[in-house]
């Protein structure tokens, strides 16, 4: 346990007491002089704001007074020399710009930029060759479109007339008899190879008439045996005999039905006979476009069906060709 030894009275006259005054010195010429240097420094690097004209003339004669009291001192480096050096001059600025090295890429546009308009150059040589190859198509064409033309006027010497569709039609009685009159005979095989050289062969038909006898065979039939396994199909026709004893075997109607069933069909119309009343069948053929050439023998032939035809040809002159 701690006793308070001291009596309460003297506590509160110490405590009572008053405390003694505090003298501060005068501040020296030389602090104030520091104390008006530093004022002046200002945030913007040395720079403070600048007072007006009267009290720059005051500021400066109390200056003028206490630099007169106070002692000389050594010259302190200005602030602005150090300021100066932050700030390039205009001639450093101009040598540093032209010390910075030029930038490569430059040169590469420039050189791009050239060479653009070399492009409209080279377009009108394009073109030019297109039109020259559209111009020699142009030729090519026309070129083809005339030797066609002049291959339909040759008619059937061309290569064109040399691929057509011929179909043979032989009047077998009327042909085999004005044969017998030259005391020959002709191996009508050979006959069909020489129409339908270099053509295509649609139809080959012989009309021949028959004995009436239906017992008789056709091998034995006079007007039906030459043309048997020759290439030709055989139509036949029975004979009618009339009360004075005469044979007939009319087959114009026969092959005038199948001729013009067959038009559509056919390129040439090559008609084995000299009967002249074919004369109008030879024009309803030509009419639909259709060629006819009459094969028979010169001296049996008509004159008007001869003369009808686009084409004759005399057996008698061919006949060491087609001879059996």
């Amino acid at each position: 346990m701690v006793l308070n030894i001291f009596p309460r009275r003297e506590k509160a006259a110490a405590e009572t007491a008053p405390e003694p005054e505090l003298t501060l010195p005068e501040p020296s010429i030389e602090a104030l002089d520091g104390v008006k240097k530093t004022a002046r420094r200002g945030t913007r690097g040395g720079r403070g704001r600048r007072k007006p004209a009267g009290e720059q003339a005051e500021v400066s004669s109390e200056a003028a007074d206490t630099t007169e009291a106070a002692e000389p001192e050594a010259p302190k480096p200005k602030a602005p020399a150090a300021r100066r050096t932050r700030t390039p001059k205009p001639e450093a600025a101009a040598a540093a710009a032209e010390e910075v090295p030029v930038p490569v890429e430059a040169p590469r546009r420039t050189t791009s930029r050239r060479s653009e308009p070399a492009a409209p150059a080279a377009a009108p040589a394009d073109l030019a060759a297109l039109i020259k190859v559209v111009e020699a198509q142009g030729k090519q064409i026309e070129s083809l479109v005339r030797a066609q033309e002049e291959l339909v006027r040759r008619g059937p010497s061309s290569p064109v007339a040399a691929m057509a569709r011929v179909g043979i039609f032989v009047d077998a009685a009327n042909v085999e008899l004005a044969i017998d009159r030259l005391r020959t005979r002709v191996d009508w095989r050979k006959v069909l190879n020489l129409v339908s050289e270099g053509r295509t062969v649609v139809r080959a038909i012989a009309y021949s008439p028959v004995h009436d006898d239906p017992g008789v065979s056709i091998e034995t039939q006079r007007f039906a045996e030459p043309f048997l396994g020759k290439g030709y199909k055989v139509v036949t026709k029975p004979l009618k005999r009339f009360a004075d004893g005469t044979i007939k075997a009319n087959v114009d109607i026969e092959m005038a039905c199948d001729i013009i069933e067959m038009l559509d069909r056919l390129d040439v119309v090559c008609l084995a006979s000299g009967d002249g009343d074919f004369q109008r069948l030879v024009e309803v053929i030509q009419a639909k476009g259709v060629r006819v050439e009459i094969i028979a023998v010169g001296s049996s032939t008509a004159v008007n069906l001869r003369n009808a035809a686009d084409q004759f040809t005399d057996i008698q002159g061919i006949i060491q060709k087609i001879k059996a």
